[in-house]
């Protein structure tokens, strides 16, 4: 293994370790996350400038592209009247440098199957340490930190509620450790069918269950959309009838075992996801719905919106606050990028999502590699669904999305690897 990919993937690691490590420090995830992401990036091209066998043209392509024009975009927010540059620095690695450096890097760094593979691995171990956390929490009680969070910061008004406790292990809170395990329970589930052992099968399959049981004791209701966007990006790009049949069944078998019965309900995580299917009987689903009624008059005269981090009154002292909380990545987007901003983010990755398709269905033969990187799109496309509903877009999820994003990029590029290492072998044969 060559010391490009162990140093990308050390750096790696240590981008899911600042979450794991809050369990037992405070850490402040925007400062450290943007010097690690630099300081990757960095050693990462300082690397592959020594390594003749770089191709750079990979990291050329059309994510590379759509993603410099929206950060000539948040450049330009900074003429926002109403910009406050402490609020716009936070954000620049979630919103702007995290999904550009990724389109670039990653296609050019992950060369083989067994790359993509190791992503996977390395991701899994942190799954199964947020999930052992998630678990100490729901049986064995609280730390003192977690106590503090709950008690002092008030987490405990949106974390111990009528439904019973909301668990979060090491995250900021039960929203994003809920998505984030519903992202892995997806990504695992899909990749456990196209490993070439039956060991890795198993292991990522049981990942997955991590990933599905961090989901259920999070309480948090958005995280079906990702299992439902995922499931059925899959019978879209499989290319395989049986497994668009399936997925088929199994989404209307969820749909149907939510929506018209009452099993498990007794059950407080069964009763809590069974009412993400009956938003209109939700009070706060309907309070959602009117403030968002109230942010469309406001923002009728801000088509640029209030300015880069200020979507959540009261962070930052800016000249003008939007008096409604967003409660959603995407209607965050609205409120401090303007309808024009909101068209770009959604016309990009509107994009994204067809040319990544098309690449999957059309440009990759493999059909193992397909599949792994299938499963990373479709956990994408879950993700987004949740970002309508939720504030997701906090460490690490953008790392593991736009990662996802940019390994569709690379696949072809393996793909082509992986044509010529078979006529080779025949070759030889």
């Amino acid at each position: 293994m060559t010391n490009r990919i162990i140093t990308f993937h050390i750096l790696l690691a240590a981008q899911f370790a600042l979450v794991a490590a809050s369990m037992v420090v405070n850490v402040k995830i925007g400062l450290f996350s943007m010097a690690l992401i630099l300081l990757s990036t960095t050693i990462c091209l300082v690397q592959l400038s020594n390594d003749e066998r770089t191709d750079w043209r990979s990291g050329q392509n059309t994510m590379t592209w759509l993603f410099t024009a929206w950060l000539l975009f948040y450049l330009l927010e900074i003429m926002n009247p109403n910009n406050v540059m402490e609020a716009w620095n936070i954000n620049l690695t979630p919103y702007a440098l995290t999904p550009l450096i990724c389109a670039f890097v990653i296609p050019i760094v992950i060369r083989t199957k067994k790359d993509v593979e190791l992503l996977l691995i390395i991701w899994s171990v942190f799954v199964i340490i947020f999930t052992l956390k998630g678990y100490w929490q729901k049986n064995h009680g609280f730390s003192s930190k977690d106590l503090y969070f709950l008690h002092v910061l008030g987490g405990a008004r949106t974390h111990i509620i009528w439904s019973g406790i909301r668990y979060f292990s090491c995250f900021s809170d039960a929203a994003n450790y809920g998505v984030h395990s519903a992202m892995a329970g997806v990504t695992f589930a899909i990749a456990g069918f196209f490993v070439d052992s039956k060991w890795k099968r198993i292991y990522f399959l049981s990942v997955a269950f991590c990933g599905i049981y961090g989901m259920g004791i999070s309480g948090t209701r958005s995280a079906m959309g990702v299992l439902m966007g995922g499931m059925l990006m899959i019978t879209i790009i499989a290319k395989n009838w049986k497994a668009l049949l399936a997925g088929i069944c199994i989404s209307i078998g969820v749909f149907v075992f939510f929506y018209y019965t009452n099993i498990g309900s007794g059950n407080q995580y069964i009763h809590k996801m069974r009412s993400s299917f009956h938003p209109t009987e939700d009070a706060s689903y309907m309070v959602r719905v009117e403030n968002r009624q109230r942010m469309k008059e406001l923002m009728a005269k801000k088509p640029i919106g209030y300015g880069i981090g200020l979507s959540k009154a009261g962070n930052f002292n800016s000249k003008e606050q939007m008096p409604y909380p967003p409660d959603s990545w995407l209607v965050s987007v609205w409120v401090e990028t303007g309808i024009v901003g909101l068209i770009l983010y959604l016309g990009i990755h509107g994009i994204l999502f067809a040319w990544c398709s098309w690449i999957l269905m059309f440009k990759v033969r493999n059909k193992n590699l397909r599949g792994l990187v299938a499963a990373w799109l479709c956990m994408d496309a879950g993700y987004f669904i949740a970002a309508y509903v939720n504030d997701v877009m906090q460490y690490p999820n953008p790392l593991t999305v736009y990662i996802g994003f940019a390994l569709c990029f690379a696949a072809p590029h393996i793909d082509k690897q992986l044509l010529v290492s078979i006529q080779e072998n025949n070759e030889q044969q």
